[in-house]
């Protein structure tokens, strides 16, 4: 029977990434395959997905878990998870802003990785393009449409939120012209390439641009008699039940917002006695906003140039470098390094990003920002690079994309709809840096514990703001205490977590907890025989996972060992 229930997952998995590529262009872009319609945000397009997520769930309990291989098993844990969030995606639609600045960015992805990126070669061509010029006007309408819905359910928008939901969209609507102006069109005929740049201008001036300005006009008009004195979402009809969802959804474990706050309470007091002991132990008897002071004027935290970022990031890559292998048997076959981003992009990111290894760029990448150095320390750059690159996202990231025998549901979708295993695997690695001596330098210990403070502190304020009604001003203050952000980065951080992304940041330190549990019960069970080595192959041979998959496997393992 094992071979019948493999042959009926498989089939769920491929009806499941189908879905995939036929829903979300960047992964239909990803596999080379040719993009249809581009989402429209509707209630209608989410009511196509509950119904293949509650398909997902009504197929796998026609199979036998116990039938099937062990990797199999992590297929099928994968797809439990999916078909819960795809059966809900109704529900939780009315739960986002359509135009918050987390929420919108797809829509310039679309605009520049579908639209620009395009180089029609004939008339289907043409065809398509125009086609996706009038999808990106219907997302505008579907977003006005939504906002105005939210308003009449209750859920209108935080006051304190909407003008930045006016400036992102002012951004978009700016960007518009650009999505639109093709510059690869040398392979069409006079026909086509008249109908196309007709079409263009027809559709950005009379349907682009009057969404826009339409949405525009209701952010700046009508939502404000509906918008609230507020933030977060316990203040709406049934918004602490979406929370308590959200968190979980998050999680990927079980797990309440009561327990998560109180965890992070505790985690940021056992930070602060930590960096307290790391004052004392440089000989310096004042408090952490004095010593923050002298950091923010130490000339040995703040690079003066891009090299000199780079320099301090390769010399923490050259410690662990010689001693990974005392904790990873399996390495990714990729190598790493470090590169600025491009300047034109960094006014718009605050750090950086990691950069998958690709064929035509077979070279894991940390892209860093080199800008503002004056004022950007450099205090947790060990940290930094051990969440971003070695042993964080590029040991898994990496090392999964090499795995050709993952399903793509798994080796493609995984490590980007589950951030509490792909962002906590990074701080996990991170906190690696104390055993692996990457954290022997004091200044380096002290950035190490003030990263990971800065992520302990979410777990409070998120909680805070969505479950126990905090202001922006509440939650603003306890962050500008544990953390080394400036007022303006505060209020960014205070307003995704309450009205942007809400749980989303919670991800990090609750994947990064939950590694360290299994972790000790490894050891504890195993004891001398305990090889680290093993755990992390364990944890990353099978691929970003549920937590509740992870702890599963662990815990076979433990049974056979």
């Amino acid at each position: 029977m094992t071979g019948a229930a493999t042959s009926a997952l498989t089939r769920i998995a491929d009806d499941a990434w189908a879905h995939v590529v036929g829903t979300e262009p960047q992964f239909a872009l990803s596999i080379g395959q040719s993009v249809g319609q581009l989402p429209h945000g509707s209630l209608a397009e989410v009511q196509r997905e509950a119904a293949v997520g509650r398909s997902i769930r009504d197929r796998l309990c026609e199979i036998d878990p116990s039938e099937l291989t062990a990797d199999d098993r992590n297929t099928f844990a994968l797809l439990e998870h999916l078909g819960a969030e795809w059966s809900e995606a109704e529900e939780s639609w009315w739960w986002r802003f359509p135009v918050a600045p987390y929420q919108s960015y797809s829509l310039a992805l679309h605009g520049n990785q579908v639209l620009r990126a395009f180089s029609p070669a004939g008339s289907a061509d043409v065809d398509r393009w125009l086609s996706w010029a009038a999808d990106i006007a219907a997302w505008v309408r579907c977003a006005r449409e939504k906002l105005a819905a939210q308003a009449d359910r209750g859920w209108g928008v935080p006051k304190a939120a909407l003008d930045g939901f006016a400036a992102a969209v002012r951004g978009h609507r700016a960007s518009a012209t650009d999505w639109l102006a093709l510059d690869d069109i040398g392979k069409l005929g006079t026909a086509d390439r008249g109908r196309l740049t007709d079409g263009a201008e027809r559709i950005l001036s009379g349907e682009i641009l009057p969404a826009f300005d339409a949405l525009l006009e209701y952010l700046t008009g009508s939502a404000w008699e509906s918008a609230t004195d507020q933030v977060g979402l316990s203040q709406y009809p049934g918004g602490e039940a979406a929370y308590r969802k959200l968190v979980e959804s998050t999680a990927t474990y079980a797990v309440s917002p009561e327990e998560v706050h109180e965890l992070g309470l505790a985690q940021v007091e056992l930070l602060d006695e930590q960096l307290a002991r790391v004052r004392a132990e440089v000989g310096f008897d004042g408090g952490e906003r004095e010593y923050q002071r002298l950091l923010e004027a130490d000339s040995r935290f703040h690079a003066t140039t891009p090299e000199a970022v780079e320099t301090t990031y390769r010399r923490h890559i050259d410690v662990v470098a010689p001693v990974v292998g005392r904790w990873f048997r399996v390495t990714p076959q990729a190598r790493y390094e470090v590169q600025r981003l491009a300047p034109a992009l960094e006014a718009g990111m605050s750090y950086g990003y990691y950069e998958q290894p690709t064929a035509r760029n077979p070279v894991g990448r940390y892209r860093y920002n080199g800008s503002g150095l004056d004022t950007r320390s450099q205090v947790n750059a060990a940290a930094l690079i051990l969440h971003e690159l070695v042993p964080g996202h590029h040991f898994h990231l990496a090392r999964q994309a090499e795995d050709t025998g993952l399903h793509p549901i798994r080796g493609r979708l995984a490590p980007m709809m589950l951030g509490a295993y792909t962002e906590g695997w990074g701080e996990y690695a991170a906190s690696l840096g104390f055993e692996m001596g990457v954290y022997e330098d004091p200044w380096d210990r002290y950035g190490a514990y003030l990263h990971q403070r800065f992520v302990a502190q979410r777990l409070v304020v998120d909680t805070g703001l969505n479950l126990y009604g905090w202001s922006l001003e509440k939650a603003g203050k306890y962050m500008a205490a544990k953390t080394m952000e400036s007022p303006a980065q505060v209020r960014t951080e205070t307003l995704r977590y309450s009205t942007d992304l809400p749980g989303q940041a919670l991800g990090y330190r609750l994947g990064w907890r939950k590694l360290w549990q299994l972790r000790e019960q490894a050891e504890s069970a195993l004891g001398a025989t305990f090889d680290i080595r093993d755990f992390h192959d364990l944890v990353l041979g099978a691929g970003a996972l549920p937590f509740t998959a992870v702890e599963d496997n662990m815990n076979r393992w433990l049974n056979d060992r």
